[in-house]
């Protein structure tokens, strides 16, 4: 049986591809079953042409498994053609302008083999372009257990939800609770792995770097309505998920609920930023609204009344109060999130 399958995704990517591919081929391991399943999503470019030339003259023994969309549908249909097409155990996702770092593979399996229950693994991300890791202050594997509020508290604290790639994930998981990518969601990493860590009862993360993410520079003014829409429509189904699932705030004393409540702050003012600048339609609007309301009306209802008034301030007269000390640390979140979110939208 395949162990792990690399599932490949790639889009007129003609000057980024032959890296990628090259950084899969050299996680080549005899001892191991190992297959890449690549899907071009209809590239107009010399995508396909580089893709073919590179395994049509490759010897070694990966699996590779080439598909091809006859139209353009999107990253999320590209993903989740490969996850139809996958046969591995474990699955791993790679962006086509991405690398996975040297002994990526063999990383992940010295690790599969200490902790043999595991449902996720996440190593570490190596931004390149900022020259930053995403865990920082890890130096050893951290093993997780627990299920539904403790993994998804973990995210928040952890920043966890950022990319779909460095995450190594047990198939089973993504078949048995037909998790796959919103195709309509212009940015679904972020829906898919709250659901994933809403299913999941174990996880490590590693303070190894196993993925090479290269952010490439967008000009914002370019992105199409319909890309913006997509995105908002992600952030609304992902607020929606976590307010279903909001923790009690007598049950938080380490701050999760005040993370969990600003994260979906963070989301919401990230897109009240977005609608000034680009055109929204009436259904997206109605649905921003509508989770902006939800946040408002269940943080009055539980009784936190400073977040209630925090929440409530944008745009009122209230706005003045919020420039004392005491509120400083709502904003520093807040902000935090945002600057991730510009993350997500420039990639």
């Amino acid at each position: 049986m395949t162990y792990i399958s690399i599932i490949l995704t790639a889009y007129n990517d003609a000057t980024t591809v032959r890296q990628c591919l090259e950084s899969i081929i050299a996680q080549e391991n005899a001892d191991m079953q190992l297959e890449c399943v690549i899907v071009d999503d209809c590239s107009t470019d010399d995508t396909l042409s580089i893709i073919r030339r590179i395994v049509g003259s490759y010897t070694g023994n990966i699996s590779f498994h080439i598909y091809r969309h006859q139209t353009h549908h999107g990253h999320s249909r590209s993903r989740n053609t490969g996850l139809l097409r996958a046969n591995g155990y474990y699955v791993l996702f790679v962006n086509a302008t991405d690398t996975l770092q040297s002994g990526c593979i063999d990383t992940y399996m010295v690790n599969l083999m200490r902790h043999w229950d595991a449902d996720v693994i996440i190593g570490n991300v190596n931004n390149v372009s900022q020259g930053q890791i995403l865990f920082k202050d890890l130096t050893s594997a951290k093993v997780i257990r627990g299920k539904g509020d403790v993994l998804l508290h973990e995210m928040l604290l952890s920043h966890l939800y950022l990319y779909a790639c460095n995450k190594l994930v047990r198939k089973e998981i993504l078949s048995s609770n037909q998790i796959v990518f919103a195709e309509s969601q212009s940015y679904a990493d972020l829906l898919w792995s709250f659901t994933v860590f809403s299913c999941v009862s174990s996880i490590v993360l590693l303070p190894d770097v196993t993925y090479n993410y290269y952010s490439h520079s967008i000009n914002v003014a370019s992105l199409s309505e319909k890309w913006v829409n997509g995105l908002l429509g992600s952030y609304t189904a992902t607020c929606d998920m976590l307010l279903d699932r909001a923790p009690r705030p007598e049950s938080s004393d380490d701050g999760y609920y005040q993370a969990h409540q600003l994260f979906i702050y963070g989301l919401m003012s990230h897109a009240a930023l977005l609608q000034k600048e680009f055109p929204v339609n009436s259904q997206v609007r109605r649905e921003l609204s509508h989770v902006r309301s939800r946040l408002i009306s269940q943080t009055k209802n539980d009784g936190q009344k400073i977040l209630y008034l925090y929440f409530k301030q944008e745009g009122s007269l209230l706005s003045g109060v919020f420039k004392n000390p005491f509120f400083k640390k709502f904003d520093q979140l807040v902000n935090g999130y945002r600057i991730m979110l510009d993350i997500i939208v420039g990639h």
